[in-house]
Protein backbone atom coordinates (compact mmCIF):
# COMPACT_ATOMS: atom_id res chain seq x y z
CA UNK A 1 0.00 0.00 0.00
CA UNK A 2 2.85 2.26 0.11
CA UNK A 3 3.20 2.68 -3.06
CA UNK A 4 -0.01 3.44 -4.07
CA UNK A 5 -0.16 6.21 -1.21
CA UNK A 6 3.95 7.05 -2.24
CA UNK A 7 2.05 7.43 -5.97
CA UNK A 8 -0.53 9.26 -4.89
CA UNK A 9 1.92 11.73 -2.64
CA UNK A 10 4.17 12.04 -6.18
CA UNK A 11 1.17 12.94 -7.96
CA UNK A 12 0.14 15.53 -4.97
CA UNK A 13 3.68 16.75 -4.99
CA UNK A 14 3.09 17.14 -9.31
CA UNK A 15 0.23 18.72 -8.97
CA UNK A 16 1.22 21.15 -6.33
CA UNK A 17 4.54 21.90 -8.69
CA UNK A 18 2.15 22.60 -11.33
CA UNK A 19 -0.15 25.02 -9.65
CA UNK A 20 3.18 26.88 -8.38
CA UNK A 21 4.40 27.00 -11.89
CA UNK A 22 1.14 28.18 -13.24
CA UNK A 23 0.57 30.33 -9.60
CA UNK A 24 4.41 32.02 -10.74
CA UNK A 25 3.84 32.45 -14.24
CA UNK A 26 0.38 34.19 -13.63
CA UNK A 27 2.54 36.49 -11.09
CA UNK A 28 4.75 37.08 -14.24
CA UNK A 29 2.29 37.87 -16.36
CA UNK A 30 0.20 39.81 -14.06
CA UNK A 31 3.00 42.25 -13.35
CA UNK A 32 3.94 42.35 -17.12
CA UNK A 33 0.32 43.50 -17.70
CA UNK A 34 0.74 46.05 -14.74
CA UNK A 35 3.80 47.28 -15.79
CA UNK A 36 2.91 47.37 -19.61
CA UNK A 37 -0.39 49.87 -17.90
CA UNK A 38 2.43 51.97 -16.29
CA UNK A 39 4.42 52.54 -19.67
CA UNK A 40 0.52 53.39 -21.50
CA UNK A 41 -0.42 55.54 -18.24
CA UNK A 42 3.04 57.46 -18.68
CA UNK A 43 2.64 57.46 -21.91
CA UNK A 44 -0.92 58.93 -22.26
CA UNK A 45 0.51 61.45 -19.30
CA UNK A 46 2.59 62.46 -21.71
CA UNK A 47 0.69 62.81 -24.61
CA UNK A 48 -2.08 64.12 -22.47
CA UNK A 49 0.57 66.55 -20.89
CA UNK A 50 2.16 67.99 -24.42
CA UNK A 51 -1.02 68.71 -25.69
CA UNK A 52 -2.46 70.26 -22.72
CA UNK A 53 0.54 72.08 -22.90
CA UNK A 54 -0.16 72.78 -26.54
CA UNK A 55 -3.57 73.90 -25.86
CA UNK A 56 -2.59 76.44 -23.36
CA UNK A 57 -0.15 77.78 -25.69
CA UNK A 58 -2.48 78.16 -28.27
CA UNK A 59 -5.15 79.89 -25.82
CA UNK A 60 -2.48 82.32 -24.68
CA UNK A 61 -1.82 83.56 -28.08
CA UNK A 62 -5.59 83.46 -28.90
CA UNK A 63 -6.45 85.56 -26.11
CA UNK A 64 -3.36 87.85 -26.91
CA UNK A 65 -4.39 88.00 -30.34
CA UNK A 66 -8.43 89.06 -29.53
CA UNK A 67 -6.88 91.49 -26.52
CA UNK A 68 -4.74 93.46 -29.33
CA UNK A 69 -7.77 92.98 -32.07
CA UNK A 70 -9.61 94.71 -28.95
CA UNK A 71 -7.16 97.48 -28.21
CA UNK A 72 -6.72 97.87 -32.19
CA UNK A 73 -11.01 98.51 -32.15
CA UNK A 74 -10.57 100.88 -29.46
CA UNK A 75 -7.76 103.08 -30.89
CA UNK A 76 -10.30 103.03 -34.68
CA UNK A 77 -12.76 103.81 -32.41
CA UNK A 78 -11.33 106.43 -30.48
CA UNK A 79 -9.97 108.01 -33.87
CA UNK A 80 -13.18 107.90 -35.27
CA UNK A 81 -14.79 109.60 -32.88
CA UNK A 82 -11.59 112.61 -32.76
CA UNK A 83 -12.22 112.53 -36.35
CA UNK A 84 -15.88 113.28 -35.92
CA UNK A 85 -15.05 116.01 -33.14
CA UNK A 86 -12.75 117.79 -35.14
CA UNK A 87 -15.20 117.27 -38.49
CA UNK A 88 -17.91 118.65 -36.03
CA UNK A 89 -15.74 122.16 -34.77
CA UNK A 90 -14.88 122.55 -38.42
CA UNK A 91 -18.19 122.84 -39.42
CA UNK A 92 -19.09 124.72 -36.53
CA UNK A 93 -16.70 127.04 -37.17
CA UNK A 94 -17.61 127.40 -41.33
CA UNK A 95 -20.92 127.95 -39.76
CA UNK A 96 -20.10 131.06 -38.18
CA UNK A 97 -17.94 132.30 -40.85
CA UNK A 98 -20.38 131.91 -43.23
CA UNK A 99 -23.08 133.09 -40.86
CA UNK A 100 -20.65 136.57 -40.31
CA UNK A 101 -20.33 136.64 -43.95
CA UNK A 102 -24.23 136.83 -44.41
CA UNK A 103 -24.70 139.15 -41.31
CA UNK A 104 -21.78 141.67 -43.08
CA UNK A 105 -23.86 141.51 -47.01
CA UNK A 106 -27.33 141.82 -45.10
CA UNK A 107 -25.31 144.79 -43.20
CA UNK A 108 -23.63 146.30 -46.86
CA UNK A 109 -26.92 145.50 -48.44
CA UNK A 110 -28.84 147.24 -46.21
CA UNK A 111 -26.35 150.44 -45.79
CA UNK A 112 -26.63 150.39 -50.11
CA UNK A 113 -30.04 150.49 -49.99
CA UNK A 114 -30.25 153.20 -47.02
CA UNK A 115 -27.66 155.20 -49.53
CA UNK A 116 -29.80 154.60 -52.50
CA UNK A 117 -33.18 155.87 -50.56
CA UNK A 118 -31.05 158.66 -49.23
CA UNK A 119 -29.60 159.63 -52.55
CA UNK A 120 -32.98 159.15 -54.20
CA UNK A 121 -34.98 161.06 -51.57
CA UNK A 122 -32.10 163.97 -52.08
CA UNK A 123 -32.84 163.18 -55.76
CA UNK A 124 -36.68 163.96 -55.50
CA UNK A 125 -36.10 166.85 -53.44
CA UNK A 126 -33.84 168.27 -55.87
CA UNK A 127 -36.35 167.41 -58.73
CA UNK A 128 -39.51 169.05 -56.45
CA UNK A 129 -37.19 172.35 -55.88
CA UNK A 130 -36.37 172.36 -60.17
CA UNK A 131 -40.22 171.79 -60.20
CA UNK A 132 -41.24 175.14 -58.11
CA UNK A 133 -38.23 176.75 -60.02
CA UNK A 134 -39.41 176.04 -63.26
CA UNK A 135 -43.35 176.61 -62.00
CA UNK A 136 -42.05 179.47 -60.17
CA UNK A 137 -40.62 181.03 -63.62
CA UNK A 138 -43.17 179.76 -65.90
CA UNK A 139 -45.81 181.86 -63.54
CA UNK A 140 -44.17 185.07 -63.67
Amino acid sequence: MMTLENKELSIAQADVRDLKRTILALRVELEDAHAQTDVRLRAADLAFGAESAQLKKTIAALRDELEQSFAERETLVQQAITSGHNDISQLKATIASLRNALEDAQIDKDNSIKRALSSSSAEIAQLHETIRTLRAQLEA
